[in-house]
Formats: structure tokens, sequence, C-alpha cells
């Protein structure tokens, strides 16, 4: 009787502020959040080729990062390919917990990406200050210094979209 192998759909998002990196949205829970230092095959192999550099895990994605002699239009659909089979075996990833590193990841591309978006429509600008056991702390600047609807922009834009991808984030607050 032959094991039958569970396909998980996943689909590739860039990231905004880093061209090397591919965040592979999957299942919430699949694997348990941290930085990956073993990975099952044929993941594995893309790593001992330095075809990717490093991986990342949040709760619905895998970020991986490509080689700078590599690109994505070339490598992907192999490595999507290998990353599918791979979160078959998820007892096979050794994931080191590291929260707040991947915390910190996750508030970086929030920033950068649609929730950056809207305050820099409104002619304001959001930094990441600090991220420190699982809060992370967010300076304003521009338009949003003194607007009255930064508590809005902090807690149901920017800490929603964070919570959404990190469940354990604690707070986020205003530097």
């Amino acid at each position: 009787m032959s094991a039958t192998v569970t396909s998980i759909a996943i689909h590739p998002e860039r990231v905004a502020s880093n061209s090397s990196i591919i965040r592979w949205v999957i299942p919430a829970g699949t694997l348990p959040v941290g930085l990956p230092i073993g990975f099952p095959s044929p993941l594995a192999q893309f790593f001992t080729d330095r075809v990717l550099t490093a991986g990342l895990v949040e709760d619905s994605a895998v970020w991986l990062w490509i080689h700078p002699d590599e690109s994505w239009s070339t490598q992907g659909p192999a490595v999507r390919e290998a990353l599918v089979e791979a979160l078959a075996a998820p007892d096979h990833w050794v994931i080191e917990p590291c929260d707040d590193a991947v915390l910190r990841h996750v508030a970086q591309d929030v920033l950068a990406g649609p929730v950056g978006d809207v305050i820099r429509s409104h002619g304001g600008d959001a930094a990441l200050s600090s991220v420190n056991g699982n809060v992370v702390e967010v300076e304003f600047s521009g338009a949003c210094s003194h607007c009255p609807a930064i508590s809005f922009t902090l807690h149901n834009r920017l800490e929603k979209e964070i919570r959404a991808r990190h469940p354990h984030l604690e707070r986020v607050v205003s530097a």
C-alpha cells in the first residue's frame, strides 16, 4: 500500500523591499514560526547548490532568498515544486524559534506594502523603530506625526495586518 502525498496549495508574492525574496503563501499553521536551519529534500538541495541562501517561516508563509547570481524567473518553478514536496513533510523541517526576527521581517514588509502605501498617500511615513518581545514600535513622520487618525492607522490597519501574518504579536505602539 503506497502513501498518499497531499499537495499543499501555495502562491508566490514579492517582498516589496527586496526583489531577491519570494514570500510563498501557505495555509496558516502548516509549519512553526521561526528560522529554518534544516530543510527536507528536495528543497535542501537548493541550499546546498547555493541557489537559495536563507529562509524564514511566518504563520502563513515561507520566505526564501535567492542567491544574487540566480533569478526567480528561471529558478522559481523548480523551487516551487521542491517547496510543495517539502511542505508535505512538515516533521522533516528543523526550525529555530525566533519570533522577533520573523516579526521584524513581517512588520517591514507590511510597512513597505499596501499599509505603508496608504500612509504615504496621505503625506506621511512610518518606519520600524524596534521589535522586542512580540511588540512592534513604529515611528510616524510627515503628515502622520500630528494626525488625529494615527491611532486608527496604528491599530486598525498596521496592527491588524501584522497580526494576520504573525499571531504571536502582542501589540504595535508608536515611538
